[in-house]
């Protein structure tokens, strides 16, 4: 039988609500044979309340020795990005982190890690707003920007904020088997793998930003529906506008025509299948609505200047 796993929390005034609660909820749906899977325990400074930056209050423990425990999770916040802040924590990592099996961070608890010399030699990825600053901050890591969560050894990273349920689902099926983690995805709605990247969440925050409504729809469709034939003509279809009008107004608004927003979108997802390194080059191009290598290489020499494999070999990297 499984033992519970005590998963310590790292809390600061300040921090995003959403990269404690989502995994805590998460963890909390394990309970194989009626027994806890998971023990959260919150931890911070001096313990007592701590608030978020959505002002939500918790009560929280003060640091102590993590012996026994077997993750250290670090969250984001304003704070975790900024070098002359939470100094006592990067202490505090370098101290502990060789007592637990897993040190994870979700969204910017990455640079806690980076600050604590964690992430050298790394794959590591967090918000994507924050990507440039990380590499910036980690010449020596790669940096994956359109990942969901990334393992590399015993530290896990993740994207931002929702991201940290992606992890925690992954948690859950290396300690308590993947049927048990799709049990939970299923309880909670949410998915058991998530597809594509981070990427285009951002790409579809942008296109949520134009002032057209049906222009954003049609952008919902296309990273929706990638292994579809996405014609100007079906595109237009599915927002009730004529082919030409839909083409002017999408153009108007992002700037580019409809196919190279397909293309780009498609180069995007098939970038970050082969970062996974899960699929051959062949398996990408039918994933993405291409079904062809060729078509596949050539679409990646005119966004990249680079070949598929040529670009597997050198941002897939498997951890050991």
């Amino acid at each position: 039988m499984n033992q519970s796993k005590k998963m310590a929390f790292i809390c600061f005034q300040g921090f995003q609500a959403l990269d404690l609660v989502g995994p805590m909820e998460v963890f909390s749906m394990v309970n194989p044979e009626g027994k806890k899977g998971y023990e959260c325990h919150f931890l911070s400074e001096k313990g007592g309340l701590i608030t978020s930056t959505s002002e939500m209050t918790i009560t929280t423990k003060k640091l102590v020795s993590l012996e026994g425990f077997d993750s250290l999770i670090l969250i984001g916040g304003q704070q975790a990005k900024q070098q002359d802040q939470l100094q006592y924590l990067i202490e505090y990592i370098q101290k502990e982190q060789s007592k637990v099996k897993r040190i994870v961070s979700i969204c910017t608890g990455v640079f806690l890690l980076a600050r604590a010399g964690l992430l050298d030699n790394k794959r590591v990825t967090t918000h994507w707003s924050c990507i440039q600053q990380l590499i910036t901050m980690l010449p020596n890591a790669k940096v994956i920007e359109d990942a969901i969560y990334i393992k590399c050894g015993n530290v896990y990273t993740s994207a931002g904020i929702s991201a940290g349920m992606d992890l925690a689902l992954s948690l859950i099926e290396e300690d308590h088997g993947k049927e048990m983690s799709l049990i939970v995805a299923r309880e909670l709605v949410i998915f058991y793998h998530r597809p594509g990247g981070q990427k285009q969440f951002s790409d579809l925050l942008l296109a949520q930003s134009l002032s057209n409504d049906k222009i954003k729809l049609a952008c919902s469709y296309i990273h929706d529906n990638l292994k579809l034939d996405l014609s100007i003509a079906l595109l237009a279809e599915q927002v009730n506008m004529s082919p030409r009008n839909f083409s002017r107004k999408f153009t108007e608004q992002l700037k580019q025509s409809p196919g190279r927003y397909v293309q780009k979108a498609r180069v995007d997802r098939a970038k970050h299948l082969l970062e996974q390194g899960q699929l051959s080059i062949t398996q990408v191009s039918d994933e993405i609505g291409i079904n062809s290598v060729a078509v596949l290489g050539r679409l990646f020499k005119k966004h990249l200047a680079i070949s598929p494999n040529d670009y597997k070999q050198r941002f897939y990297k498997p951890c050991h």
